[in-house]
This record gives structure tokens, sequence and C-alpha cells, in this order.
């Protein structure tokens, strides 16, 4: 036991036994005072082992060269690291381009399927980043190369967004979805499309503009059979549309159907362990720390990159404040290091340079 707590403890037990049978009460209130400072140097000594995350431009010459020696490859999010649904993110392109040049292998990782690979592909372009298709990684391609990988054959209902919808059909996967209906408030209207003979082996559920609780229904339905498995893609609970303003994610509707059809969700978006596990081995990597995974939220960039066991940073220009930041106390989520934006790693390397000159 730490010195501080001992000392405590033994100073208020002898204040305890020193009172008289007729000071019970006070010792009581004493008692409840000692478990009480107990507690909070529990506290105290539990925050301090709380690592704090750094600013890489605050970084020594040293620490910043061995920082940059330390990864080989580099995992960034796009939505609040590249751009918001509103803009580019000023520098993100030049901040990507001097990793690259300080020869870092660059991937992409995406909860976001909405936005079919070759728009996404071409939005990179215009802010100069130029990478091959297989270097984005989106719920999608995942889940398709998954169920390649088991020889899936059966029919999938999907409440997904239409990206994805159609990215399977083109990969030969026959897919359902619905009912699209608006019923009337009845328990006999509601079986009616609630109940389906359709024999579904996989539900895959991602972002869906038009999720309905019938959908939710129809799903539930489904996952009662034993062979039919349930995989999910993303599962952010907000998503960021500018630095000051979220909307809800479909992050909550995974978790819904995750627990009232008591089966294990096959997560294929960030922080899922089956995307970390294709991931680790589509790449090869035999040295997680080697890498380094770059994002703009907690619970879905930070808490994979801990996941996979690579170093994390994180960005300030998405869905995090600096604040909220410094008062985590999750160890799974508090990245190694954070940047205002992508943009720091201009000044980041040239700072590596000159030291080096």
């Amino acid at each position: 036991m730490p010195l501080g707590e001992g000392t405590l403890y033994v100073q208020f037990s002898v204040l305890i036994r020193s009172r008289s049978q007729s000071d019970l009460r006070s010792g009581s209130q004493l008692k409840v005072a000692s478990v009480l400072m107990l507690t909070f140097v529990k506290l105290f000594h539990k925050m301090s082992r709380i690592p704090q995350p750094r600013n890489i431009l605050s970084l020594s010459g040293e620490e910043k060269r061995k920082f940059l020696d330390s990864f080989e490859y580099v995992f960034s999010d796009i939505d609040g690291v590249v751009w918001n649904v509103a803009n580019i993110i000023e520098g993100s392109g030049e901040g990507f381009n001097a990793l690259r040049d300080a020869g870092k292998k660059l991937t992409f990782i995406t909860n976001n399927s909405v936005r079919p690979e070759e728009q996404c592909l071409e939005k990179l372009k215009k802010v100069n980043i130029e990478i091959d298709a297989n270097d984005l990684i989106h719920p999608s391609k995942s889940i398709i190369e998954y169920l390649k990988s088991i020889k899936f054959e059966g029919l999938i209902y999907a409440i997904a967004s239409e990206s994805i919808k159609n990215a399977l059909k083109k990969e030969g996967f026959q897919i359902i979805d619905g009912p699209h209906v608006i019923i009337e408030e009845s328990f006999r209207d509601l079986m009616g499309v609630v109940v389906s003979r359709d024999p579904v082996k996989a539900v895959v559920i991602d972002f869906d503009f038009n999720l309905t609780m019938t959908t939710m229904m129809r799903a539930h339905f489904y996952l009662r059979r034993p062979d039919c498995m349930l995989i999910g893609g993303a599962s952010d609970y907000a998503l960021p549309v500018t630095k000051d303003l979220s909307v809800l994610g479909p992050g909550g509707f995974l978790k819904v159907l995750e627990d009232a059809s008591r089966k294990q969700m096959l997560l294929f978006g960030k922080p899922g362990k089956a995307l970390a596990d294709s991931l680790l081995k589509r790449y090869s990597i035999s040295d997680p720390s080697r890498a380094l995974m770059i994002g703009d939220m907690l619970d879905q960039d930070i808490r994979f990159g801990k996941l996979c066991g690579f170093q994390t940073l994180l960005v300030l220009s998405g869905g995090v404040k600096l604040d909220e930041l410094l008062q985590q106390t999750d160890e799974n989520v508090i990245p190694n290091y954070y940047a205002n934006s992508m943009h720091d790693f201009v000044e980041f390397i040239n700072d590596v340079k000159k030291s080096h000159a």
C-alpha cells in the first residue's frame, strides 16, 4: 500500500478507536470520512498513472526524429482528418504528402461506405492525395472480402446505403431489403411485413438513411435462425458534420440489434476486432508498433488503433476538442500523440530535417 494511503488509514483508525462509547456517532462520521478520503487517494493515484498525449510540435528535436523513425505504416481515417462534410480541411493533403515523402506507406480506413469508392478516390486526388484502390479500406470492401473468404452462399438482408448494396450485388451476392412501406398502427399489419419466409443467411447493417422500426424488426426476425449471421459496418454513435456539429450515427442501432438477437456481431468498421484481424493479415504486419493510426474520433479511431497495437495520433480537426481529450480517463481511447490538424506534419517534418542539417 502506498505510504499516503496507509498513513491516512492509520490516522483515522486511531481516532475512531480512541472514542468512548458515548462518541460512537462521531466515530461513525470519522469512519465515513476515512472511507471517502481513501477513495479520493486511490482516485488520485489512478489519475496520476493515466498517460498524457503529447502534441507533436511540442516534442524536442530528438523526440521528433525518434517518433518519425518509429513507424513505417500510416493508417488514417478520412472524415474529420482530410475533410469534413462541408469542406476540405486546410493543409491535410500537404500533411499526408509530407509523410509519404518521408518514406511512410499511406492507407486510409473509413467507416463511411455511403460515398462510393470511386468518388472517394477522386475526392482524395483533388487534395493531391493519390492512392491505389487497394489502400482504401471501408466496411463494404471488408465485408465482401470476408464473405468471399468463407465462401458464403445464401441470401443477405441489408439495412445499408445503396452504395453498400450495389457493391455486394456487383460481387454476385443476392441482396434483399425493405419493407419500404408505411403501415397502419396495428399488430396484424405489423406481422404482415415483419414475418418473412426468405431463407436469409446473413444480416448486414450499416448506415441507412431510411432505417425504420419495421426494417429492424425484420432483421431481428431473420436473426432468430441459428444459421443467420450478423455483420456490421460503421458503428459510430455520432457523425461529425462540422467541428461544432454532430448528428446521430448508426452505432446505437447496431447495438440494439446485437443485444436483441443475442448474437455476436462481426464488426467490419472501426473499432471492430474483425476489421483489426483482417487489416493485420492483409498487410502482413508482424510488428504493430511500427504503424501509426491517425483519426479524429476517440471511440472509433483511437480505440481501433489501440486494439491493433498501433501507435495512435488524434487530430483536433474533427469530432474531439482539446479539453475533451485532456479530460479522458479511459486509457483505451487516449492517443499517444495529438496535432491540431494534418498540416502540423509539414512543420514537424521540416523541424526534423533542420535538426539533421
